[in-house]
């Protein structure tokens, strides 16, 4: 899906929020909207392991400018590059949520468990001792010899 408006009819916040190479994800919703209610904890769950791979704002629609693309609420806007990638009327379900997540921002990878070292300072310094240089093995060869 193409972006259907430009830049120009959007509020200034919204084109200073869209200009960045992160992926931009726009919830919007209402204090009294009860599907909104039902909505936002799905999403904030869904979003949070996001937080750090995409800029994510959750707005409230009687507080912050007019959005040209936000007809109802609550409406989910995913943009890349300052292009809008998807519009989702209400969240849907969580399973669709989540599928417009990896899809248009990534799978996020496994953290990375912290492993103690196979080897400690007494194995290194083993290991170095025996180690040979050009000089100190010809020196060794000839001592045998």
């Amino acid at each position: 899906m193409s972006s259907m408006t430009t830049h120009t009819t959007m509020a200034a916040v919204y084109r200073k929020a869209l200009k960045t190479w992160r992926p931009v994800i726009l919830y919007f919703g209402s204090q009294h909207c009860p599907a909104c209610e039902m909505a936002e904890p799905v999403f904030r769950q869904i979003a949070e392991p996001y937080r750090h791979h995409a800029q994510i704002y959750m707005l409230n629609t009687g507080e912050s400018p007019r959005h040209p693309d936000v007809t109802g609420t609550p409406t989910v806007l995913f943009y890349k590059e300052g292009k809008l990638l998807k519009k989702l009327k209400g969240i849907g379900t969580r399973e669709t949520l989540e599928e417009n997540f990896k899809k248009h921002i990534g799978k996020l990878r496994p953290k990375q468990i912290a492993r103690k070292p196979r080897h400690d300072l007494p194995w290194l310094q083993k290991t170095f001792s025996t180690l040979c240089t050009a000089p100190r093995a010809r020196g060794l060869l000839n001592a045998r010899l």
